[in-house]
């Protein structure tokens, strides 16, 4: 049954300028284990993007306050995203990524 769901747009130009001039934005916002995914990928402004969009989206549905670093977006063996809550497994997220161009997109549902 679904609970909530979330949408969000970022601009991966804004969010490219914030990360160039606020260095410890990416510490603040993304975990360890998403800052090693994000090496991975060969444009990684797209992976910070379509993860920040989606952590404003799963917030929104979850209508908590919880910090951008408790909540990650891993990759799963089949591509799709891997989103949880740290310490809250309980909470059943299923994720939608999208970009192109200038923007990234994320939907959310969470599952009650």
């Amino acid at each position: 049954m679904i609970y909530d769901i979330g949408t969000d747009i970022v601009s991966v130009k804004r969010l490219e300028n914030v990360i160039e001039n606020s260095p410890s934005f990416l510490t603040k916002v993304y975990t360890n284990d998403e800052l090693k995914l994000a090496k991975n990928f060969k444009n990684p402004k797209y992976f910070y993007a379509t993860r920040f969009a989606a952590k404003e989206a799963i917030l929104k549905a979850v209508g908590v306050n919880y910090e951008f670093n408790e909540i990650e977006i891993l990759k799963a063996p089949d591509g799709k995203p891997l989103p949880h809550i740290i310490n809250h497994d309980d909470i059943k997220i299923k994720l939608s990524l999208s970009y192109d161009g200038d923007y990234a997109v994320a939907f959310c549902i969470i599952l009650s």
